[in-house]
């Protein structure tokens, strides 16, 4: 009786070190994430904030994309998607092959602590492609590129190697599926105004990412008048019961299909924000191209409510 207390009491004591030792992530605190516009989900520890970068895969060529950034445990996750095109269009994105090129041209630079280097070939929830090392300054990391039938996929972790639980319980949980139309309940915080601080800290920690940072959304201004649909919002009745008036300014971000991903209110009567925001997550755009690229803009339609 006396070696069975003895046993119970070292066990707990046991499991309660092993509590105290695993870092967040392993305590639970990731989240499935289905950022808007993108045909996937994936597993991320912690807060996952969205940024734009400009990679460059070659001397003459560069492409800008979404990246999906998550901090945990001296750790950088990280996602980055690719649309396919014609070799006309960007030589780069036309073909695995060349895609793979283009990733590994992006990870070469005359600083020799910076590196990619070919692994294995890999299948992941259906999707086929290849696993490398990732070395950035005295940080080892491991990158998995997939393709999709219309994509093209970099999964990276900076700061821990192959065998870590935690890399590979991000890895492995990516998996392909129907696009995600809107920023509700995507799990992501895109690059507004409001989230300046989440977005610096992200961007400016240690450990660092592969490729220079860059301006987010290409800023469009005012830009009511390029909507191909721009739905008026509905009048609330309290707000005209009360002779609510005034203008309100929606903060919107538009994907690369000209899709409104998210809205955010950032002027105006505060009875009549949900209305606005309501009809600017409704509006349709043409979707905007850098270089032949289609690309995400941010920029703001104002909505004037007159009482009567």
């Amino acid at each position: 009786m006396f070696l069975r207390i003895n046993r119970l009491i070292l066990l707990a004591v046991l499991l309660f070190a092993g509590a105290i030792t695993q870092s967040p992530a392993q305590q639970g605190a990731w989240q499935k994430i289905a950022p808007a516009g993108e045909a996937f989900t994936v597993l991320m520890p912690t807060m996952v904030v969205e940024a734009s970068r400009l990679i460059p895969f070659s001397d003459q060529d560069s492409v800008r994309e979404r990246v999906y950034y998550s901090l945990a445990g001296s750790r950088r996750y990280m996602i980055v998607s690719f649309m396919k095109t014609t070799p006309e269009r960007a030589l780069p994105l036309s073909s695995f092959e060349r895609f793979m090129l283009g990733i590994e041209q992006s990870f070469k630079s005359k600083d020799e602590h910076k590196s990619l280097i070919f692994d294995r070939e890999v299948s992941v929830n259906g999707l086929s492609g290849r696993q490398y090392h990732i070395k950035l300054a005295e940080y080892p990391g491991v990158g998995l590129f997939l393709e999709k039938d219309k994509a093209f996929y970099a999964l990276m972790v900076i700061g821990a190697e192959e065998g870590d639980p935690d890399v590979q319980r991000f890895l492995s949980s990516f998996t392909p599926g129907e696009a995600n139309p809107t920023s509700e309940h995507s799990g992501v915080i895109v690059d507004i105004p409001a989230n300046s601080t989440e977005l610096e800290r992200i961007r400016t920690a240690l450990p660092p990412e592969p490729w220079p940072r860059t301006a987010g959304p290409i800023i469009g201004g005012v830009i009511n008048g390029k909507a191909i649909s721009l739905p008026t919002p509905k009048y609330p009745k309290e707000a005209r019961k009360n002779h609510d008036s005034g203008q309100v300014v929606v903060q919107v971000i538009i994907d690369e299909q000209g899709t409104v991903v998210a809205a955010t209110a950032v002027s105006g009567p505060d009875t009549l924000q949900p209305a606005a925001v309501g009809a600017a997550r409704m509006a349709r755009f043409t979707p905007t191209r850098l270089m032949g690229q289609p690309v995400k803009i941010t920029g703001v339609i104002i909505y004037n409510f007159v009482a009567y």
